[in-house]
């Protein structure tokens, strides 16, 4: 059974009147473990490894580095590596859902600027609730 969005909770509860029904939403934070923490090489083997239709580009506005920084490590999203390219601060980071699934991104910083550009990529096709993911950004 297929769910939409991905991170909706659908809850039965039946007593001696009725059955009840009804759904909410949840972080989709609370799938990612905690030992989503990728080794270096690993990160990058696998990178290099996904097809770019397994990719997906989002924008995310008004975020701060540190403050981002804080809430990713919160989140189990964890930093890789940390480089500088063309003025641009480029962050890796994994993080592993609670079905084993990986999630890698690239996190594109540039000084001054509030807007960050988030790549999100993983082995297996996207479904269409990726920006559940980046939302923890």
């Amino acid at each position: 059974m297929k769910m939409d969005p991905l991170n909706n909770l659908q809850v039965a509860v039946k007593n001696n009147i009725d059955v009840f029904y009804f759904s909410c939403q949840y972080p989709i934070s609370m799938l990612f473990v905690e030992d989503g923490k990728m080794e270096r090489q690993v990160f990058l083997a696998t990178w290099k490894d996904i097809s770019n239709d397994n990719e997906a580009q989002f924008q995310i506005k008004d975020c701060h580095l540190n403050a981002a920084s804080n809430k990713l490590q919160g989140s189990n999203i964890f930093t890789i590596a940390k480089r500088t390219v063309d003025g641009q601060d480029m962050l890796y980071q994994s993080t592993k859902l609670s079905n084993g699934i990986w999630v890698l991104a690239e996190l594109r910083v540039q000084t001054g600027n509030p807007t960050f550009t988030v790549s999100l990529a993983q082995q297996t096709v996207w479904s269409n609730h990726c920006s559940d993911c980046a939302a923890n950004y």
